[in-house]
C-alpha cells in the first residue's frame, strides 16, 4: 500500500507542470496576436498616403491594442476582436479621407479647366468638366461606401439586436450606392456616344410626343442605359431653346402587382426627368408622373404588346 501511494504521488507531481505550460502557450498566442495587430498599425502609420489621415479612428485602434495587451485572461479574445475592428475602422477612415481629398483636387482641376477654356472651346471644356464631375461623384460614392463598411464593422461590437438592425440599414444603403454607381457609369459611357439621336417622335393633338422604349432600362430597374441617356441628352439639346412645359410619363405592362408597377413607372419617369434637367432643361419646365399599367397602347396578352406598353413618353407642349 505504501508503494502504491508513492507511485500516485509521483504521478500527481508529474502532471503539475502541464497546466502552467498550457497557460504559458495561451499567453504566448495572445501576445503574438497583439503584436500582429501592433505591426499592422505601424504599417498603416508608415504608409505615406495614409499616415496623417483617420486620426481619431487610429487613436481608438491604438488604445484598443493597448487594452488587449493588458487584458485579463477571460477578456483576451474579446479585447483582440475589438482591437481588430478598431484597426479595420482606422484603415477605412484613412482611405475615406484620402478619397475625399482626391475628390476636392478633381474639383479644383475642373474649375481650372473652365477658367482657362476659350469661347471657341467652351463646349468641349464643358464636356470634359462634366466627365470630371461624374468621376468625382463616383469617388464620393466610393467614400460613402467605405463609411458604410466602417459602420458595419463597428456594429459587430454592439448589442446583437442593434447590430442586426444597423447591418440591414447599411446593406440597404450599399444597394442604393450600387444603383447610383451604375447610373454614373452609364452617364460616363453616354459621353462616348456623340452622334445619338432623340427618341422617336409623333404629333398628337398639337403636341410632340417622344417615346422612350422599355429597353432603355434594365429589367425591373429604373436605371437608364448609356444609349438611352445619350438619346435623352440629344432631346434636351433640341428642346433647350423652347419655353413650353415638358411632361414625362412612365408606363408599364400589366404583369406584376399594380402597386409595384405604379412605383416602377414613377421611378423611371423621375430618372428621365433628372437626365433632361442635368442636360440643361430648366427644372421648372419638367414634370414627372407614373401611370403604371393604366394607359396601355397595345394588348397585354402578347409579348409584343407588353413590350410596346413598357415605355416613357416625353410630351412637349
Amino acid at each position: 500500500m505504501r508503494l502504491i501511494a508513492m507511485l500516485g504521488l509521483a504521478a500527481a507531481l508529474a502532471v503539475l507542470p502541464v497546466a502552467p505550460a498550457r497557460a504559458q502557450s495561451a499567453a504566448q498566442l495572445h501576445e503574438q496576436s497583439v503584436a500582429g495587430l501592433d505591426a499592422e498599425l505601424r504599417t498603416l502609420d508608415a504608409d505615406p498616403s495614409l499616415a496623417d489621415r483617420g486620426g481619431l479612428e487610429r487613436l481608438l485602434a491604438r488604445q484598443a491594442i493597448g487594452d488587449a495587451q493588458v487584458a485579463k485572461r477571460r477578456d483576451r479574445a474579446h479585447a483582440v476582436a475589438i482591437a481588430k475592428l478598431r484597426l479595420q475602422a482606422a484603415r477605412i477612415a484613412a482611405e475615406a479621407d484620402l478619397l475625399g481629398e482626391q475628390s476636392l483636387q478633381l474639383d479644383r482641376e475642373r474649375d481650372q479647366v473652365m477658367v482657362e477654356a476659350s469661347q471657341r472651346e467652351a463646349e468641349q471644356a464643358r464636356r470634359e468638366s462634366e466627365r470630371l464631375r461624374l468621376r468625382a461623384m463616383a469617388r464620393e460614392e466610393a467614400s460613402e461606401r467605405a463609411e458604410a463598411a466602417q459602420v458595419v464593422a463597428l456594429e459587430a461590437a454592439g448589442a446583437e439586436t442593434a447590430q442586426a438592425r444597423k447591418l440591414a440599414e447599411a446593406r440597404a444603403r450599399e444597394a442604393s450606392l450600387a444603383r447610383k454607381e451604375a447610373e454614373l457609369a452609364a452617364a460616363v459611357a453616354a459621353d462616348e456616344i456623340p452622334d445619338a439621336s432623340p427618341p422617336p417622335m409623333r404629333s398628337e393633338g398639337g403636341k410632340q410626343v417622344y417615346t422612350l422604349a422599355g429597353n432603355a432600362f434594365g429589367s425591373g430597374s429604373a436605371s437608364l442605359t448609356a444609349p438611352a441617356q445619350a438619346s435623352l441628352r440629344a432631346l434636351a439639346s433640341r428642346l433647350r431653346g423652347g419655353s413650353g412645359g415638358v411632361a414625362v410619363e412612365g408606363h408599364t405592362d400589366s404583369q406584376g402587382a399594380d402597386a409595384a408597377n405604379l412605383s416602377l413607372s414613377r421611378q423611371r419617369a423621375e430618372a428621365v426627368r433628372r437626365v433632361l434637367e442635368d442636360a440643361g432643361l430648366p427644372g421648372a419646365r419638367l414634370q414627372a408622373t407614373g401611370k403604371g399599367e393604366a394607359e396601355p397602347v397595345a394588348d397585354n396578352a402578347s409579348a409584343e404588346g407588353r413590350a410596346r406598353n413598357r415605355r416613357v413618353e416625353i410630351i412637349v407642349n
